[in-house]
């Protein structure tokens, strides 16, 4: 009897160890290449893009911490519109969000962007004409402007997707609880 409560007590916490391994956080990937259209990210990671010709807008949700978006670009325009939200407009704007917590919005085209971290994202593109391409999109798949092929066109309506998973002992801890 003693030996099956040790084996009971074995196989529980093989059980449980397992369980919570799958429970850690898992960062997503987002990728978006040759996109038209609107591109909302809201992100605790690292993102890199460029846009041919738009508007950035980018709100820093951890704005006393060490990370800075950078961005530079053609005809760069810079309008801050609160204490934590900065608008960019231009052509040839390649920007980098290296750590931290961003909300941004891509609005433009020539769209393409990698981000890697926890959040959420919202794609809206706007083709020019019925049966124009809008661009290609992925997440948590392969890198769109290596392989656009096996990625998916940019929805003609909102769709919102989430981006990594974090347990909820770091979600509590991103959150500040």
């Amino acid at each position: 009897m003693r030996l099956l409560s040790v084996l009971c007590l074995a196989v529980t916490a093989v059980a449980f160890a397992a369980g919570a391994r799958a429970a850690g956080p898992t960062a997503g990937n987002l990728s978006v290449a040759s996109g038209r259209g609107t591109v909302t990210v809201e992100l605790r990671g690292v993102t890199l893009g460029v846009i041919a010709s738009g508007v950035l807008r980018i709100t820093d949700l951890t704005p006393r911490d060490r990370y800075a978006p950078i961005v530079t670009g053609r005809k760069l325009v810079q309008t801050r519109v609160g204490p934590r939200t900065v608008v960019y407009k231009g052509q040839g704007l390649r920007f980098r969000m290296l750590g931290g917590n961003y909300r941004f919005v891509v609005r433009g085209s020539g769209i393409a962007l990698s981000s890697v971290g926890w959040g959420w994202v919202t794609l809206d593109g706007e083709p020019r004409f019925a049966g124009d391409d809008p661009g290609v999109y992925s997440v948590d798949g392969t890198d769109c402007s290596a392989d656009p092929t096996s990625c998916t066109a940019l929805p003609e309506v909102p769709l919102r997707l989430k981006l990594g998973t974090l347990s909820s002992e770091s979600q509590s801890k991103l959150s500040g609880g």
